[in-house]
């Protein structure tokens, strides 16, 4: 984790709250975006706005949200009154427009703290070991949404925790209004599962958990003997989707192990653990960051290609393989989870603890390095926009269509031939990076 410096002559403007975290109230100043020069090691925000609990309690943003991009956007300008207009490029568009990468794009796959797994984040391509399985081909970007078709538990190892080896129809059961599916946008800026109240109460029903009011979230009861096996155990919260092209259910799961997160101060004295299942009142349901910790997602920002993707991630066991597309999801959770192991109760640190977010130990990010910013080129600067947005350009029309295809990861890439998503070389920055050398895209 990094924090912008404002003393550093960036141009700040009012970005308000309207639309940074999708699903939850916020409250407090307007936020602010921030165009600065930017070194390619990281940089987010820290200001004055708090997240707003049902109950009333408030919690600040430790983490900022960075730009990656915005639909058929290569920059932006933004006004405020009695003040010129300023122009901000956004990182992806202006690697682009500058020939370091061969697209306006990205893939990204955030990774976990526990079991420490560092993210990937990729300019201009896309890393093929953060992706198994089908990939979900989709028209506009994240924000614009897709249909979240059912919600279940799957029980991966030979020794389950429940009485069933699966319990799907978790979704829509018991609330008429769901349908044929949800609609649900993907947000890593936002930082829970934020559903319906009868589909977080359906799933709650099968685990050791109570709902807090004013909080809208599940707290785990670690004193039954539920919770220690089902967080430990080869088990995992299944998403699906249906694609346009394809009656088959795309899956994508997340295991227990990382559902298993900490509250602490100012929301509780007590660290405690919880279920990041998130009941409020807006109507808006998104997957945020808990969700994104077990999926890759990525998009192409050029106005012929308008695509985002989203796709399966692996566990912490990575094959050093070119694409690992086609192998097992459980094979890369090997030596992770182990149905004979003893448990281990101490849970993931909430994503907004402040603490949590400071670097951490050889397992964990390094400074300016385990983004893993693959780009063909290091410590360059450029303008970008921080603060207000997370990784899309706020857009004031209403929600596209979306147009659905799958896409098998073993291809080259899931975008059109005349826009390939690169392969790129895997070079990771250092602390303080020497005047960058480029590297040359394959053809």
């Amino acid at each position: 984790m990094a924090q912008y410096d404002d003393s550093t002559g960036g141009i700040g403007l009012d970005g308000g709250l309207d639309g940074l975290m999708l699903g939850l109230d916020l409250e407090g100043e307007s936020g602010t975006r921030y165009m600065d020069d930017m070194s390619l090691n990281g940089i987010t925000v820290e200001n004055s706005q708090k997240i707003k609990y049902p109950g009333g309690r408030t919690s600040p943003f430790f983490a900022g949200c960075l730009s990656l991009g915005g639909n058929r956007a290569t920059n932006q300008s933004f006004t405020q009154a009695n003040t010129p207009a300023t122009n901000a490029s956004l990182p992806p568009g202006w690697m682009w427009e500058n020939e370091w990468t061969s697209s306006n794009s990205f893939g990204m796959h955030i990774g976990s703290v526990q079991p420490a797994m560092s993210g990937s984040l990729w300019f201009g391509g896309y890393d093929q070991n953060r992706i198994i399985g089908d990939i979900l081909s989709l028209s506009g970007g994240p924000r614009d949404g897709i249909t979240l078709w059912d919600i279940g538990i799957d029980v991966i190892g030979s020794k389950s925790p429940f009485d069933f080896e699966s319990n799907d129809d978790l979704l829509a059961t018991g609330n008429s209004c769901i349908g044929s599916g949800l609609d649900v946008s993907i947000d890593g800026c936002s930082p829970y599962m934020t559903l319906p109240r009868s589909t977080c109460a359906n799933i709650a029903a099968n685990l050791p958990v109570r709902f807090d009011e004013d909080l809208g979230l599940y707290l785990w009861n670690t004193t039954s003997d539920k919770y220690n096996e089902i967080i430990t155990s080869a088990t995992a919260l299944t998403f699906s989707f249906i694609s346009s092209s394809n009656t088959d259910p795309v899956k994508i799961r997340v295991p227990f192990m990382h559902l298993n997160l900490t509250l602490s101060a100012p929301l509780l004295d007590i660290p405690t653990p919880y279920f990041p299942c998130h009941v409020n009142g807006k109507g808006e349901y998104v997957l945020g960051r808990v969700f994104l910790q077990d999926a890759f997602i990525g998009a192409n920002w050029h106005p012929d290609a308008n695509t985002w993707w989203l796709a399966q991630a692996p566990g912490r066991s990575i094959q050093a393989t070119s694409n690992i597309g086609g192998n097992d999801w459980k094979a890369s959770w090997s030596g992770v989870w182990d149905d004979e192991s003893e448990p281990s109760n101490t849970p993931t640190s909430d994503s907004t603890n402040k603490e949590t977010n400071k670097e951490g130990e050889e397992s964990g990010m390094s400074t300016g390095a385990k983004a893993g910013i693959a780009i063909g080129a290091v410590g360059a600067l450029l303008a970008v926009v921080l603060g207000a947005f997370f990784w899309f350009r706020r857009r004031n029309q209403t929600r596209a269509s979306q147009t659905v295809q799958t896409t098998p990861s073993e291809a080259t890439s899931p975008m059109p031939s005349k826009l390939p998503l690169s392969e790129l070389p895997n070079h990771e920055m250092e602390p303080n990076p020497s005047p960058y050398q480029r590297y040359e895209l394959p053809s």
